[in-house]
Order: C-alpha cells, then structure tokens, then sequence
C-alpha cells in the first residue's frame, strides 16, 4: 500500500495552481451524514494552509488533485468554495465546502414547473440551480412527490426531505454532482472510491478516502 509520501497533491485557489513547494499541510472531510440517521445533507470540507502568490477572491473556486509520485495522470477530488481564511507570517489557512453550500439558498421553482413534481424531477431542478447535475446513478421511487415550496425552504432542506424518504443521504462526489445513497441497502453497484490501480488500496487524503 503506497504512503501518502508516495503521493503529490496540487490546488487550484481562485484559478492559481499551488504545487507541493507551496502547500504545508491540507485535509478533506467527506461523511455520508451529519447525524446519524437518514434525510441528512452532507457537506465536504477541505482545508487548507499554504503560501499564497496574491490573495484568493471572496469565495474562491478550490480544486485539489492528486497523483502517484512521478506520474503524469491527476486526479481530481472535488471541487470547493472558499469560507473561512486566515493569514499569519505569510501563510493563509482556508477552510472550504463543497457544492452542497450553495443548496443553503431557497428553493424557487420555475413558474412554468407543474406541482405536484415527482422527487426526481425536483432534485434535478435543485441540482440545476446549484450549477451542478445530479450522478446518474441516483435512484428515485417515481409514486414519490413533492408540493409546491412556496418560498418555505432552502433547497438544502427539501433535499433532506427526499433523501429521508427513500432512506438515503446525499453528498457531493468528487466529480460535484449530487448522488443520493440509501442508508438502508447498498450503494449503487457502480459507485466506487478512488483506489489504486495495481494493489486495489484506497487513495486518501488526509486519511479521508474519496467517493467519485
């Protein structure tokens, strides 16, 4: 099994790509819940310190990737937006989410959409207004609907409603489209971390492994 010292990591912060010369420490969070349970949202955090060229925009674009040493082929681990920063001597230190951040927002659908909307049909449009798409391997009970929001709820919220009821959470692959996993049962056959091509270990970062 390779170490993480057999391994080289890049971040592009705010379209600036910093190499291993850069970056001091980084670590990725990814869980399937919050709590728990089921109907959770999950969010992915990516930290971060290293030392900056110029300092990144408000809420900046951050993609990590990484490969074996020596290697040609990166691989990404997602993408994120910049929350939190510090800096001190130099060295800026960022906390970063992944896309389920922008789910936070209230959920208004099209005037043209038709209510009652099957869950599938709603997710999509959430997953759309998030600038995203949702995985293709995301399954949904067609019998399943959902009212009009009326402006009650973020998107994040009516999410949580559907994963609760097909007994699932969602998260963000490293691909940043939105999968919907049940929590009783199996992932979908397809799904898979990123593994080592020769020993079949996972590739982690930070320890963290990552679902694509």
């Amino acid at each position: 099994m390779k170490r993480e010292a057999d391994r080289e990591y890049k971040v592009e912060v705010g379209g600036i790509t910093y190499g291993m010369d850069r970056i001091e420490s980084g670590s990725l969070t990814q869980s399937l819940f919050d709590a728990p349970g089921v109907g959770n949202t999950a969010c992915a955090v990516f930290t971060m310190t290293f030392l900056p060229t110029e300092a990144p925009p408000r809420m900046g674009q951050v993609r990590p990737w990484i490969r074996d040493a020596g290697e040609e082929k990166w691989t990404p681990l997602g993408v994120f937006w910049i929350d939190q920063r510090s800096q001190q001597d130099g060295r800026m230190t960022i906390t970063c989410y992944d896309g389920m951040l922008k789910a936070e927002r209230t959920w208004k659908p099209s005037d043209e959409e038709a209510f009652p909307m099957t869950m599938e049909r709603a997710a999509g449009d959430i997953a759309a207004a998030m600038g995203t798409a949702l995985d293709s391997r995301c399954a949904f009970n067609g019998a399943y609907t959902v009212d009009y929001p009326a402006e009650q709820y973020t998107m994040r919220e009516a999410l949580g409603y559907i994963a609760a009821a097909h007994g699932g959470n969602w998260l963000v692959t490293a691909k940043g489209e939105l999968l919907l996993i049940p929590l009783f049962g199996s992932m979908p056959a397809e799904t898979h971390y990123l593994i080592e091509e020769e020993e079949g270990a996972a590739i982690t970062f930070g320890g963290v492994r990552i679902l694509v």
